[in-house]
Order: C-alpha cells, then structure tokens, then sequence
C-alpha cells in the first residue's frame, strides 16, 4: 500500500519508508465496526443526535398548509388579529433595537 496514492508531490510521511500486510486476524480485531463471520459488508449505524438532525432538515422551513390558510383567510377577508398582539410585536420590536 503507498500512502501518497492520490496525493501527487506531496512528500513522504516522517519516518515511513515501508508498509507491511496486515494479517485477516489482526485487521478484524481492530476493525470498528462489526460485519458477520465470512461477510465483506461494512455496517454504519447512526447515533440519535444525528438522526434527528436529518428528521429536522427533512422539514421543511415553510408550513404551506399555514400560509394557504392565511392566504384563504385574506382572500375571503377574514383574517383576524387582535389589536394586543399587534401592540405587543410592536413593542418587542422596539425593546430588540
């Protein structure tokens, strides 16, 4: 195996001139992952923290069902908002400038 395939005119690693085989034993033993007995599948397992990233992006930033039903409710002119909350959004915009 030669450590710089791929990498062109890069120099040799510091203090490697050769490389030996490793034994089928010995590569098993340190694999870090786990594939049945006479098997040459690698497995790859996720952890929560990742998977729910991936759920997370799989949404979708926009809710279009939210903004249909606004859109209706303008359309129709029935689109309500309390003068409180409109009172209050003013006011927490003031209080973030």
């Amino acid at each position: 195996m030669n450590v710089n395939d791929g990498l062109h005119g890069l120099p040799e690693p510091l203090g490697v001139s050769e490389t030996s085989p490793v034994p089928a034993t010995q590569r098993q033993q340190q694999a870090s992952y786990s594939a049945p007995t006479g098997s040459t599948q690698d497995r790859t397992e996720v952890s929560t923290a990742a998977s729910l990233a991936h759920q997370a992006m799989a949404v979708p930033d926009v809710r279009m069902d939210k903004v249909a039903a606004v859109q209706q409710a303008l359309a129709n002119g029935t689109y309500q908002v309390s003068a409180g909350d409109v009172a209050d959004k003013l006011v927490q915009q003031m209080m973030t400038r």
